[in-house]
């Protein structure tokens, strides 16, 4: 699981404009479960200006405000998902991975990355059915971006990002392809079936 964070997490900046907010999705369906990384960009002027700190304070005390600002976004992009299987409600915990890159300041964005921990294993199926959604900035511009990566046990039949992006999911995260403003990318919604 954890290449595949390493993987997704590598290359983090969309390549638009330096005030709007990403949203990013990556998943992988295997004989372990479902794998996922979820990353959120937020331009780095309006997050200083909600961290606000002071040129005359000091280097600890920012330090303290960028720390609590950070947990506060971990927490809203958690507390902003929902993640089903068949339409139930899986039972676990939204957590920050552990990236250097997470809670850190690059090419313009401060950059955010958690993902889900399950208190069990997901009982999978052929024709399951599984939905992640965020919530997070909902009145923000924003581009988005998903991709769904089988494995040797699962194909994947369907997806809204097959649906949106095409091929281009699995384009570079720097290019153009990789993104779309369309918001119905919020829900990543995907089929898988057994690989024979």
């Amino acid at each position: 699981m954890l290449s595949f964070f390493t993987l997704c997490a590598s290359l983090l900046a969309h390549p638009f404009d330096t005030d709007e907010y990403s949203l990013r999705s990556s998943v992988k369906v295997s004989k372990k479960g479902v794998s996922m990384l979820i990353a959120m960009e937020v331009p780095i002027p309006t997050a200083l200006q909600e961290i606000g700190a002071k040129k005359e304070e000091s280097k600890k005390t920012k330090q303290k405000k960028v720390e609590t600002y950070t947990k506060k976004q971990w927490k809203m992009l958690g507390d902003s998902m929902t993640y089903t299987i068949d339409g139930v409600p899986q039972k676990g915990k939204w957590f920050a991975i552990k990236d250097p890159s997470n809670g850190k300041a690059a090419e313009g964005f401060f950059v955010y990355l958690i993902s889900f921990q399950p208190k069990k294993k997901p009982k999978l199926k052929p024709g399951s059915v599984i939905e992640i959604r965020s919530d997070a900035y909902l009145d923000k511009e924003m581009v988005y971006s998903a991709s769904v990566y089988d494995s040797d046990k699962w194909a994947i039949t369907s997806s809204t990002a097959q649906d949106i992006l095409g091929e281009n999911q699995f384009a570079d995260i720097d290019s153009e392809q990789r993104w779309t403003r369309d918001a119905k990318l919020r829900t990543l919604r995907f089929v898988i079936a057994e690989k024979k």
